[in-house]
């Protein structure tokens, strides 16, 4: 998979442009503030269909015009045309091959792996970072998880309203019964999917930091469920969906009272975490920088492999401005390995971190005040 073109029309900084990347590396040079994340923001909006940079869509029209519209033409097994139209009087509107279509269908045309600065905090961030980030790889692999995932998050909000609305009315618990049912058998789906996805993302992330580390030391990803201690979660039991439907009515039951002292869900998914281990010991605790940042690198290219394993094509890679946080030797590691497998474009304010070699192969971009020049 990748993509062949690409053309903004008032997208941010960009009043218009238009240009063919390489199916290999990309490198958009530039200084600060002249579009090179715009760039790798419009890409990630044809992915995913909204970007993660802001919630409101309308920040993505350049200023002083009505509307932005993001193409691209994306090769797969059959090549696509895709595009997505914001605009600050209508709906925004997806579309494929020249349709419309919905956010569901939309996602999974181009899938992608974003790596920016802030990715490096995957191991000491919050554990909604972790699970969003973990969300946003499933979603473009699997529609029924997607979907599965936006209605239980409709459960949730239904059911804190409630709650919150208890103490002044106790006749809304008389409510929750219908929720609860909802909330087990999204719930239990969401997990099972995460388990098994993490298991995968497990495997090949071993091997990768195996690589990175001269084997030196071993990586443990762990998917930790809401009910269980980081210690608990270590020991890796599988759970059937019938153990995770169990769990979850019998978590609903015995912490209603508390939920409703709290006045929101305490029970489910939504509080589940991702947990990094090296050598055994807790990464976010006890990792130095280094091993972090070296942990985070195997779980990219980890992710590389899943979507690989569940889609059949590698995913596009982006990499914004990560290059310069990133030592010499994890640098060409990085890139040796994208090389041979992934489209990957990469923004850097120089080309100091590159080998000529890399240059030579690359297809090298200098962006300055949203023009693009090759």
């Amino acid at each position: 998979m990748h993509i062949k073109n690409l053309s903004l029309h008032s997208f941010r900084n960009y009043e218009r442009a238009d240009l063919a990347l390489s199916p290999g590396l990309n490198i958009f040079v530039g200084n600060n503030a002249q579009g090179k994340t715009n760039l790798l923001e419009a890409i990630y909006v044809l992915s995913l269909s909204k970007s993660y940079r802001t919630i409101r869509e309308t920040e993505l029209i350049r200023h002083g015009y009505e509307q932005t519209i993001i193409k691209a033409q994306v090769a797969k097994m059959a090549t696509l045309d895709l595009a997505v139209m914001v605009s600050e009087v209508e709906k925004k509107r997806l579309l494929v091959n020249q349709k419309s279509t919905t956010a569901n269908s939309f996602v999974g045309c181009l899938n992608t792996v974003l790596f920016i600065p802030d990715s490096l905090q995957l191991v000491k961030g919050s554990p909604g970072d972790r699970r969003g980030f973990l969300d946003v790889q499933i979603c473009q692999i699997d529609p029924v998880y997607r979907n599965n995932l936006l209605k239980y998050q409709r459960v949730v909000r239904q059911r804190n309203s409630l709650l919150k609305g208890a103490w002044e009315n106790r006749s809304q618990l008389s409510q929750l019964p219908a929720w609860d049912n909802q909330l087990v058998s999204l719930g239990a789906k969401i997990m099972m999917r995460r388990q098994k996805v993490v298991e995968t993302l497990q495997y090949y992330s071993k091997g990768a930091h195996e690589r990175i580390s001269d084997e030196r030391e071993d990586l443990h990803l762990i998917y930790q469920p809401f009910f269980e201690t980081e210690e608990s979660a270590a020991r890796d039991r599988t759970y059937t969906s019938a153990d995770l439907e169990d769990i979850l009515r019998q978590k609903l039951k015995d912490l209603r009272t508390e939920e409703v002292r709290r006045g929101y869900t305490l029970v489910g998914p939504q509080r589940d975490d991702l947990v990094f281990r090296i050598n055994d010991a807790d990464l976010k605790k006890y990792g130095s920088q280094g091993q972090q940042r070296t942990a985070v690198l195997a779980y990219i290219l980890a992710e590389l492999e899943l979507m690989c394993q569940e889609t059949g094509e590698y995913p596009v890679v982006l990499l914004d401005d990560v290059m310069s946080e990133l030592d010499k030797n994890r640098q060409m590691l990085l890139l040796s390995i994208l090389n041979q497998k992934a489209q990957t474009i990469v923004t850097t304010t120089s080309l100091d971190s590159f080998t000529p070699e890399t240059k030579e192969r690359a297809s090298v971009f200098m962006i300055e005040q949203g023009q693009i020049l090759h």
